[in-house]
């Protein structure tokens, strides 16, 4: 059921990021054409695409990243491994990228909460709230987080099976 609905979610995340992708482009785009065509720029345009666009596609899609195993991942060593030792190595991993992303999600919750009770904003050549960008950070690792956890469940229970991308020589 957890596990169901981190997936449900984690998705929706990406597809929240792809959309952020989206309107960068059209954003971007139109910036661009209001300067050089119109000479008419669109305020702030920096600063949105820094604080929200940028944000939302690097941080919401992790968990999604991890459920599709898709991180870069080295295995340089791992097959040479006996089952047992391919079995701690991929425990172990788990467990620091679980440590990793909750800590992170941690040490970012406090930063978030302080944002938002200051009202941050950024100044330039219009003013942009980014106080509330700033929970995507944490949202976004405590998710990973999450299926790193559910998946070193997995592992200890032996209901799971690695995803092993094998590269092709082509």
């Amino acid at each position: 059921m957890i596990q169901r609905i981190s997936h449900t979610v984690a998705h929706l995340l990406v597809i929240i990021a792809a959309l952020a992708l989206l309107l960068m482009m059209f954003h971007v785009t139109a910036d661009v054409i209001g300067k050089y065509v119109f000479n008419a720029p669109i305020p702030g345009t920096a600063e949105v695409v820094a604080s929200y666009y940028m944000v939302a596609a690097v941080f919401l899609p992790l968990a999604w990243v991890e459920i599709k195993e898709s991180s870069i991942t080295v295995e340089l060593l791992y097959s040479l491994f006996g089952h047992r030792a391919k079995n701690l190595a991929l425990l172990l991993a788990t467990a620091v990228s679980a440590l990793f992303y909750g800590g992170l999600a941690w040490l970012l919750w406090a930063p978030a909460l302080q944002s938002y009770r200051i009202g941050e904003i950024v100044e330039g050549t219009w003013r942009v709230v980014i106080w509330p960008t700033k929970f995507l950070l944490p949202l976004g690792l405590a998710l990973a987080c999450l299926v790193m956890v559910l998946r070193l469940f997995q592992i200890i229970t032996g209901r799971y099976t690695p995803n092993l991308h094998t590269a092709d020589p082509s």
